[in-house]
């Protein structure tokens, strides 16, 4: 399994070549290369400062969630406008941080979100001929790379109390979305040249979640006991779906209420669905070897699944199975067959893959957190959190072994990038670029 990454990894940078950059240089959506927050890149610093290894800040407007992406000498960052009622894609240069260009979409209804999740949190993506940004109920917007608008596809009106979160993806030709959660909830994959849809499922499916909850399950199926509205339901997922190889074919994995279920990216039929994850999924999916790890949000349950499977495979492929399970909003990452991963409470946890037990926590430096770790290819980790601290730490399953703590003291809820020798920290107040030509600072 991580051989055939490797080589789909490779085979992406020969395709899209960037000029005066290695491989490791791009950072293009949400999770980098691969959706797995692992970079190839190395020798970043580890420790930095409001005064130290800063290469530049560049303030934003105002606050936003989403984490910025990397293509070349550009970076891609979706931004609220929330005075002009515009929703805005920014394009920084790499080297100063100078806005290259700004363009935007008007959206002047009303949409709920949570007060903490401004719009335009999803991440937007790009293979380096166009990047496509999502922003709600204002629709899947295309430009090429100097910013001229290439299509606009509208999928109707988002709504959930909590607002949206599910950044886009590309495979192969097509761009594709989780679009929820609330009322109206589907996967849809376009064309990415065109905007044009290739095909589209609902995942909207209450009878799917009724037959694979229950007691086991969730301890939360009052759910279905009222009245409300599908978008008042505390439920929903607001994870990325991500594509893994398994058997010589791909598989489109998502986490959503009260199940995993894979999806034939080609054609968007279902393969396989796995029962006993919560109705609360924040976190994107994460792969081991073939091994699924699903992680529920506020005590919601957990589980793992072997991938390739066919129909229901909660009796079958189902490793474990954890009903109340921490609360997870970051996605974690996986290595030497553990996850390691950090709750909301700002508590980094290790666990084995294969088994869900619980090697060892360690409470993280700045509190509370809802980012996701990155690491890079000479091992380091990196955890952001909610106050703009960030934990520096190596992984083992033998203990928590911390690198550095480094502060800029200004609110975030996004996550730490790395391309090359690059760290990009987006705060509420600015866009952050740390570089250093010493690693070991």
């Amino acid at each position: 399994m991580k051989n055939r990454s490797a080589c789909i990894l490779v085979a992406c940078y020969l395709v899209f070549p960037t000029p005066g950059f290695g491989a490791d240089s791009n950072w293009p959506q949400w999770r980098g290369p691969q959706g797995t927050g692992i970079t190839s890149a190395a020798k970043v610093p580890s420790r930095w400062g409001k005064d130290l290894n800063v290469k530049w800040r560049t303030a934003l407007p105002e606050p936003g969630n989403s984490s910025p992406i990397v293509w070349g000498e550009k970076i891609f960052l979706t931004q609220p406008l929330s005075e002009s009622k515009q929703r805005a894609l920014l394009c920084l240069d790499r080297n100063t941080g100078e806005e290259l260009w700004r363009r935007s979409v008007e959206y002047s209804q009303a949409e709920p979100s949570h007060k903490t999740n401004p719009y335009c949190s999803a991440s937007p993506v790009t293979d380096g001929e166009r990047v496509i940004a999502w922003f709600g109920s204002a629709g899947l917007v295309c430009w090429d790379m100097d910013g001229d608008q290439l299509w606009r596809s509208d999928f109707g009106r988002q709504q959930h109390m909590w607002g949206y979160g599910s950044s886009p993806i590309l495979h192969q030709d097509l761009c594709i979305l989780s679009f929820g959660p609330g009322d109206r909830e589907f996967l849809v994959a376009v064309d990415k040249s065109t905007g044009e849809v290739r095909w589209q499922v609902d995942s909207l499916d209450d009878a799917a979640e009724r037959k694979l909850s229950g007691p086991e399950n969730d301890g939360n199926s009052s759910d279905y006991s009222d009245d409300k509205d599908r978008k008042e339901r505390l439920r929903g997922s607001w994870g990325t779906p991500i594509i893994v190889e398994v058997d010589g074919h791909s598989e489109l994995i998502l986490t959503m209420p009260r199940r995993v279920s894979a999806y034939d990216p080609k054609s968007g039929n279902l393969l396989w669905t796995c029962g006993g994850s919560g109705p609360l999924a924040y976190a994107s999916p994460m792969e081991s070897d073939g091994v699924i790890v699903a992680l529920g949000g506020y005590n919601g349950a957990s589980l793992a699944v072997r991938a390739g499977g066919h129909g229901d495979v909660t009796e079958t492929h189902r490793l474990w199975h954890k009903s109340k399970h921490g609360g997870w909003l970051g996605t974690g990452v996986v290595d030497n067959g553990a996850v390691y991963v950090c709750d909301i409470g700002g508590v980094i946890h290790c666990l084995d893959v294969q088994s869900g037990e619980e090697l060892w926590k360690h409470r993280s430096g700045g509190g509370g957190t809802w980012s996701s770790i990155t690491q890079t290819a000479d091992g380091l980790m990196f955890l952001l959190t909610k106050s703009g601290t960030t934990t520096v730490f190596r992984p083992s399953r033998d203990g928590f072994d911390e690198v550095a703590q480094n502060d800029v003291n200004e609110p975030t809820n996004a996550s730490v990038v790395i391309a090359g020798n690059d760290v990009l920290i987006r705060t509420d107040a600015a866009l952050w670029s740390f570089s250093s030509a010493d690693q070991n600072q």
